[in-house]
C-alpha cells in the first residue's frame, strides 16, 4: 500500500528518568533537562543549609539571651546588696564591700547606677581609698584601672550645667586615683584629658576649688608619667576650643607644665597636603594654647628658650593663618586690637600676639646669640619662625621687618646692621656661590624639592632648608629696605670706598656695594629664571614625594588620596608655599632691575639672557604658547567670569580700601575655606600655564632678559593676531567694514526682515569742544568690541557735519582729541613738576565734596550712579589708550613711573611692594622731602615732631577756591600711635603706601580694567615703565632723519617718477631737517604727526605713513599739516632759506593746522 514505508512509523520511544513528566513520550527530550535537575539539587542543598543556620542561630540567641538573663539577675542581685549596705548608716569598710559589687555591676546607660557610683566614690573620698589596701597589690592596679574607666564615662555621660556636686565627686576620685596609681589612668589618658577640657568649659573660672582641682587633674599626670601624659595633653586637651578655665587661670597652670617638654613630645616636623579644615581648626587652638603658656613662662624668664614645636605649628598653620589675617579690621573704635577674620577671639588675640614688639625682639635677642657654628641649628629655626611670620601675617609684615632691620646682630667684625649680617651670612652658602655661578645649577638645586618636601617645617634640620631660610629672611628684609631707600643712599653705598660712620644714616649703613649688588643680581635672575622657565618641572618633582602628617596621632593619622598629594603649590620651607617663593624672588629681582634701568649701575647687557634661547625661533615659539594659552583661558571662561563678578566695582566699593567697616570686612571660616579654595584653583591655572608656556612666564615675570626690540615685535604680533582672529581675516579697515557690509546684505537677501548693522554700533557723529563726552556716550557699550575699526564723523559747534571721508586720519585726529581733552579738561588726571600725568588721589573726595553741596544724600541712588558713572570715565580713558595702542597710534602724554608700573597687573594691587620713597618723590617733591628730613632727623621725632600714623588728604572741590583737611588712619588705630625713631621708617613706608596705592586705588583700578580689555595685560607685562612710556608715545631717542625719509609717502607734484629722482623742493626740505637741531627735528615732528617721538620699531611703523604734497607754488605761503594723516603740505619753496625759515615759523607759531 505504501511502497516507501519502512517499517517505522515514528521515533524511537524516550524514556526519561529525571523524574519530569512529558505530556508526549515521543517527543524529543529537553536539552535543559539535566541543568534544571542540577539546579533543584542546588535549591534544596541551600534550603537544608538555611535551615541549619536558623537553628543554630536560635540556639546561639537563646544562649546569649540565657547568659543576658542570668547576668542581669545577678546584677539586680548585687545592686540589691549594694543598695541595702547603703541603707545602712555608718557600716565600717562599706566602700571595701561596696567596691567588687560596683565595679561588677555598673553600666553607663543606668541612671540608677550613677547614684551608686556616687555613694561609693563619696565613701572612698572619706576612707581616704582604704579599700584599696585591703585588696592583694596584684589586683589593686586592675581595679583602679576599672573604676577610672567608668568614673570618666560617667563624667561624659552628666549633663551640662547640672549635677556639678556629682561632677566634683567623681573629678577629686580621679584625682586620687592618679595620686595614688598614675598609670592607672595611662591607658585612658586620651579620654581623661578630653573630660578635663569639657569640664574646664563648663564650669565658670571664678571658683578657686574648682580652678585648684582642675589644675591637680592636669598636672598629676605630667608629673608623674611625663613620657606619656605630655602628647595625649596636647591633642586631647589643647586642641580643644573655649577651655575658658584653663584659658582664664593660665597663670595657676602653667608652674606644672613643662613647656620644653610638651615642645618636644610635639615633635620636630610639619604636616604636608591637605587636611579638613576640623583638624586644622584643632590644630589652631592647640597653637593658640602653646602661645599662651609660652607667654606665661616667659613673664618669669626672658632668657627661655622658644620651642621648635611652636614654630612648627605656625609653619603648618601658615596658609590658614594668613587667610584669616589678611584683611584686618580694628574691633571697635575704643580698642586696640585686631581680629582675624573667621578665627575664635581668643586664637586670635593669641596669635596676634607673635608678633608683638616684646615677642619679636625676644627673637631678635635670641637670633643675636647664635653666632657659633654650634648654635647654627636654632639660629636657623628663629630665622624660619621670623620669616614664617612675615608670610602669616602679612598686614603686620612691614612691622616684623622694621623691627628685624633695626636689630643688630653680632659678626667676627664687630656688630652688623642685620642686613649686612644675612648678606655676609648667605655668601657662605653653598647654595648662594652656586647658583650665582651658574644658572644650570639652580635647577638642580631647586628639583631637590621633591626630597626634602616631606619635612617642609621650619624646624627641620637639613642644610637644604636651613641655607633657604636664611637667603629668604635676607630678600625679605633687601626689599624693605630697597622701598625705602633712596636714590642718594642707594648710590652712596655703591662706592666702594665710602665709609660708614656714626654719622651715616642706618639705611646708608645698610647699603650693599657695586660687586655685592653684581652678585646678588646674578643670583636673583639665575634663581627667577629657573623658577618661572622650569616651573613645571619643578612641581612635577615635588608632587611625586609622599609626606607624613606629623601632626596627627596614630588613632587619626590616615593615608592621604593621591588627589592631595598632586598640590600645584608645594611647601618650600618654614610655612613658604612655592607661589610666595617665586613672588618673593621675582619682587627682588623686579625691584633691582627698576632701579638700575632708572639710573643705570650695573654693565650694559648684564640682565641678557639670549644664550638660553633659540632667538631665531623665539617669537614663533611665543606666538604658539600665547595660542595655547588662550585655548586654555576660553576653556576656563566660566569660573574667570565668576571670579570676575565680585571684582567689579560699585559706589560702596570706591572707598579706600582697609579702610571699610570691619563688620563690611570680616567672613565667616566658610567663607575663608571658599576662599582658599578659589586660590588653589587659580594656582593650579597657573602652574598649567607654565606648563604650556615657559618662554611666555619669562616675558610676562622677567622680560629684561630678553632684548627689548624683540619683546616690542612680539607685542605687535600678538596685537596682529588679535586682529586676524576678532575681524575673521580682514585686518585692514576698510577691508573689515567691507565684509560686514557683504554680511549685512546676504542677511537681507535671505528675507529675515530688519537687521541692526554691526557697523552702526562702530560709527559716532562727534562734536568739536565735547570730544571725550561724545566718544563715551556712543562708545561705552562696545566695551571689547572698541577694538574693531571706528568710524568718526565731525560736526562743529554749531552742528553741521564737516567734510571728509574717514579712511584712518580722522579716527586719529578723534583719538588724540580725546586723550588730549580727558588730560585737560576732565580732572581724571593731574601732573607733577615734570608735567607727568598720574590718576588724580582726590578725585572721588572732590566728586563727593560737590554732591554734599547739591545736597545729595550719601548712598543714595542718586550718590551711588554719579560715583559710578566718575570710575566709567576712568576706565573709558583706559579703553581710549588701548585702543591707541592696539592701532599703533602716538600720543603726546607722558605718564609717571609709578603709574606705569601699574599697567600690567590689569585689575591694580595693593602690593605694598609698589610703594617706595622714590616713587614717592615723581608725585609730590614737597613731601618727598619732608619724608627725607624726618627719617634723617637726629633729634627725638616723637618730642619734636608729635606725629602719629594719620594723614591728612587735601580736598576741594573743582572750581573751587579753598581746601578741606580729611584726616585718615594709615594703620588701625592710628591715631593712637605716636611716630617715634623707632617706628618712623614704618610710618614713611605707609604714607608712600597711601599716596601711591590706597588713595587712587579705585582711579587706578577703573584705568586698568578698562586698558586691559583692549590690551591684555599680560602683554603690557613685558615692558617697564620707561619702555611702556616709549610703547605709549615713541621713542625718545634723536630722530633719525635717513629713517624717516626713506619711509616717506609723495603726493602730487611731489611724486617720484620713473627716474627715481626727488623733486628739487623735497631735496631742500630733507638738507634742511638735516640741519635742525634735535628739538627742532622733533618740533617739526609734532606739527606733522601731533607727537615729537618716532615709533619703537622706526618710522616704517607710523600710521598711517608719514606723508608729503605740494601746497602751490606761492614763496609766501606757510607749511600746513593734517596731522589726522602725518600729512605735510609744502609748497614748492625754491630756496633752503625760505624753505627753513618758513618751516619754523609754521611750526613755532602753530599756525597751518588743518583738516582735510
Amino acid at each position: 500500500m505504501f511502497p516507501n514505508f519502512t517499517g517505522r512509523a515514528g521515533g524511537k520511544r524516550k524514556v526519561d528518568l529525571s523524574g519530569q513528566r512529558n505530556a508526549n513520550p515521543w517527543a524529543a527530550a529537553s536539552s535543559t533537562s539535566s541543568n534544571s535537575t542540577v539546579a533543584r539539587a542546588q535549591a534544596e542543598r541551600e534550603k537544608r543549609h538555611q535551615d541549619k543556620e536558623r537553628l543554630k542561630a536560635a540556639r546561639r540567641i537563646q544562649r546569649v539571651y540565657r547568659g543576658y538573663r542570668v547576668r542581669r539577675e545577678l546584677r539586680g542581685s548585687r545592686r540589691r546588696v549594694l543598695d541595702q549596705l547603703y541603707q545602712n548608716e555608718g557600716t565600717a569598710n562599706r566602700s571595701a564591700e561596696a567596691l567588687p559589687l560596683m565595679l561588677s555591676v555598673y553600666q553607663t546607660s543606668k541612671s540608677d547606677d550613677h547614684q551608686r557610683l556616687y555613694r561609693l566614690c563619696q565613701d572612698l573620698l572619706h576612707d581616704d581609698f582604704c579599700a584599696f589596701d585591703l585588696i592583694p597589690k596584684d589586683q589593686e592596679l586592675f581595679r583602679l584601672r576599672w573604676l577610672a574607666r567608668i568614673v570618666l564615662k560617667t563624667l561624659k555621660q552628666l549633663p551640662a550645667h547640672s549635677m556639678d556636686a556629682q561632677a566634683t565627686v567623681f573629678l577629686e576620685t580621679l584625682c586620687n586615683i592618679a595620686q595614688r596609681r598614675a598609670n592607672a589612668i595611662e591607658p585612658a589618658l586620651g579620654e581623661y584629658y578630653q573630660v578635663i577640657g569639657e569640664y574646664c568649659r563648663r564650669w565658670e573660672p571664678s571658683c578657686s576649688l574648682r580652678q585648684q582641682l582642675l589644675g591637680d587633674l592636669v598636672a598629676i599626670p605630667l608629673r608623674v608619667i611625663p613620657q606619656s601624659a605630655y602628647p595625649e595633653f596636647a591633642y586631647s586637651f589643647l586642641t580643644q576650643r573655649d577651655i575658658t578655665l584653663f584659658e582664664s587661670n593660665i597663670a595657676l597652670f602653667f608652674p606644672h607644665i613643662d613647656t620644653d617638654r610638651l615642645a618636644d613630645s610635639l615633635g620636630d616636623g610639619n604636616p604636608d597636603g591637605s587636611r579638613s579644615a576640623e583638624r586644622k581648626e584643632d590644630l589652631l587652638w592647640l597653637l593658640a594654647h602653646l602661645v599662651a603658656l609660652q607667654r606665661a613662662k616667659q613673664q618669669g624668664s626672658t632668657q627661655l628658650r622658644p620651642p621648635k614645636a611652636l614654630y612648627s605649628l605656625v609653619a603648618a598653620l601658615s596658609t590658614e593663618i594668613r587667610a584669616a589675617y589678611s584683611t584686618t579690621e580694628p574691633r571697635g573704635s575704643t580698642e586696640d586690637e585686631v581680629v582675624a577674620q573667621g578665627l575664635p577671639p581668643y586664637v586670635s588675640n593669641q596669635l596676634a600676639s607673635l608678633t608683638d614688639r616684646v615677642a619679636i625682639s625676644g627673637l631678635l635677642e635670641r637670633l643675636a646669640l647664635k653666632n657659633d657654628d654650634s648654635d647654627l641649628d636654632e639660629a636657623s629655626s628663629l630665622a624660619g619662625y621670623v620669616l614664617t611670620l612675615v608670610y602669616c601675617f602679612p598686614n603686620l609684615g612691614d612691622e616684623i621687618r622694621m623691627r628685624l632691620f633695626l636689630a643688630d646682630l653680632p659678626s667676627k667684625s664687630g656688630r652688623l646692621p642685620a642686613l649686612k649680617y644675612l648678606w655676609s651670612a648667605i655668601n657662605r652658602l653653598p647654595f648662594f656661590q652656586k647658583i650665582t655661578s651658574s644658572v644650570d645649577a639652580t635647577l638642580d638645586i631647586l628639583r631637590q624639592t621633591s626630597s626634602v618636601s616631606a619635612t617642609p617645617g621650619i624646624a627641620s634640620d637639613s642644610p637644604w632648608h636651613q641655607q633657604w631660610r636664611t637667603i629668604l629672611l635676607f630678600l625679605e628684609l633687601f626689599v624693605f629696605v630697597l622701598k625705602l631707600m633712596d636714590d642718594n643712599e642707594f648710590f652712596e653705598a655703591l662706592r666702594s670706598s665710602a665709609v660708614v660712620d656714626e654719622s651715616s644714616t642706618r639705611l646708608r649703613a645698610s647699603g650693599l656695594g657695586l660687586n655685592d649688588l653684581k652678585r646678588l643680581s646674578l643670583f636673583l635672575k639665575h634663581l627667577g629664571f629657573v623658577l618661572h622657565y622650569n616651573a613645571a618641572d619643578i612641581l612635577n618633582e615635588a608632587r611625586s614625594m609622599n609626606s607624613v602628617d606629623v601632626w596627627s596621632t596614630p588613632s587619626t593619622r590616615t593615608k592621604k588620596s593621591p588627589k592631595s598629594l598632586k598640590s600645584a603649590n608645594p611647601i618650600i620651607t618654614a610655612g613658604i608655599d612655592m607661589r610666595s617663593f617665586r613672588g618673593l624672588v621675582t619682587t627682588a629681582v623686579k625691584m633691582l632691575y627698576e632701579r638700575d634701568s632708572r639710573l643705570q649701575f650695573l654693565p650694559q647687557d648684564h640682565w641678557l639672557m639670549t644664550s638660553k634661547f633659540d632667538m631665531e625661533g623665539f617669537m614663533s615659539a611665543v606666538v604658539l604658547e600665547e595660542q595655547r594659552q588662550r585655548e586654555l583661558r576660553e576653556q576656563s571662561d566660566d569660573e574667570t567670569d565668576a571670579d570676575n563678578d565680585s571684582e567689579q566695582e560699585t559706589a560702596m566699593d570706591v572707598d579706600y580700601p582697609g579702610y571699610r567697616t570691619a563688620a563690611g570686612q570680616r567672613r565667616s571660616l566658610y567663607a575663608q575655606m571658599e576662599s582658599l579654595k578659589a586660590q588653589r584653583k587659580q594656582v593650579a591655572r597657573e602652574a598649567h600655564r607654565a606648563q604650556v608656556g615657559p618662554k611666555l612666564e619669562i616675558l610676562r615675570n622677567m622680560p629684561f632678559v630678553i632684548p627689548f626690540d624683540m619683546r616690542v615685535r612680539i607685542f605687535r604680533k600678538f596685537v596682529y593676531l588679535d586682529k586676524l582672529q576678532r575681524r575673521g581675516g580682514h585686518v585692514d579697515a576698510d577691508s573689515w567694514r567691507a565684509s560686514q557690509i557683504d554680511e549685512v546684505a546676504d542677511f537681507f537677501r535671505g528675507g529675515l526682515g530688519a537687521h541692526s548693522s554691526r557697523l552702526s554700533k562702530h560709527q559716532a557723529k562727534i562734536q568739536r569742544g565735547k570730544v571725550f563726552e561724545g566718544a563715551m556716550d556712543a562708545f561705552w557699550p562696545l566695551e571689547e568690541g572698541l577694538k574693531e575699526p571706528i568710524q568718526i564723523t565731525f560736526q562743529d559747534e554749531f552742528g553741521l557735519t564737516e567734510a571728509g571721508i574717514d579712511g584712518g586720519g580722522v579716527t586719529k585726529e578723534f583719538l588724540t582729541s580725546v586723550t588730549n581733552e580727558a588730560f585737560t579738561t576732565q580732572s581724571l588726571f593731574v601732573t607733577n613738576s615734570n608735567n607727568a600725568y598720574y590718576p588724580n588721589p582726590a578725585a572721588l573726595d572732590q566728586r563727593k565734596e560737590v554732591l554734599r553741596a547739591a545736597g545729595v544724600r550719601e548712598n543714595s541712588e542718586e550718590w551711588q550712579v554719579s560715583m559710578t558713572d566718575l570710575l566709567k570715565q576712568y576706565e573709558f580713558l583706559g579703553r581710549i589708550i588701548g585702543k591707541c595702542m592696539y592701532e599703533g597710534i602716538l600720543i603726546d602724554v607722558v605718564f609717571t613711573g609709578f603709574f606705569l608700573l601699574k599697567w600690567a597687573t590689569g585689575l591694580g594691587s595693593l602690593d605694598s611692594s609698589r610703594a617706595n620713597l622714590n616713587d614717592l618723590r615723581e608725585q609730590d617733591e614737597s613731601l618727598y622731602q619732608g619724608m627725607l628730613t624726618l627719617k634723617n632727623y637726629k633729634g627725638d621725632v616723637e618730642q619734636d615732631f608729635s606725629l602719629d600714623f594719620t594723614i591728612e588728604d587735601q580736598v576741594s572741590a573743582p572750581g573751587e577756591p579753598g581746601t578741606r583737611s580729611v584726616t585718615r588712619k594709615l594703620i588701625p588705630n592710628g591715631d593712637k600711635m605716636s611716630v617715634t625713631n623707632e617706628n618712623r621708617l614704618l610710618y614713611i613706608s605707609k604714607v608712600a603706601q597711601h599716596r601711591l596705592l590706597v588713595q587712587p586705588y579705585a582711579q587706578t583700578r577703573a584705568f586698568l580694567r578698562g586698558l586691559g580689555i583692549i590690551i591684555d595685560p599680560s602683554w603690557l607685562s613685558m615692558f617697564n615703565q620707561n619702555e611702556l612710556q616709549r610703547l605709549v608715545g615713541g621713542d625718545s631717542a634723536p630722530v633719525d632723519v635717513e629713517d624717516l625719509r626713506a619711509n616717506t609717502a609723495y603726493g602730487g607734484v611731489y611724486q617720484i617718477g620713473d627716474d627715481g629722482e626727488e623733486h628739487p623742493t623735497i631735496k631742500l626740505f630733507w638738507e634742511v631737517l638735516h640741519e635742525l637741531d634735535e628739538s627742532e627735528k622733533k618740533d617739526v615732528l609734532k606739527y606733522v604727526t601731533s607727537t615729537p617721538r618716532a615709533p619703537l620699531l622706526g618710522f616704517a611703523q607710523l600710521n598711517p605713513p608719514f606723508s608729503i604734497r605740494d601746497g602751490g607754488q606761492d614763496q609766501d605761503r606757510l607749511p600746513s599739516a593734517s596731522t589726522c594723516v602725518n600729512l605735510l603740505k609744502l609748497p614748492q619753496y625754491r630756496t633752503a632759506k625760505v624753505l627753513k625759515e618758513k618751516l619754523l615759523y609754521a611750526v613755532t607759531s602753530g599756525a597751518g593746522f588743518d583738516l582735510s
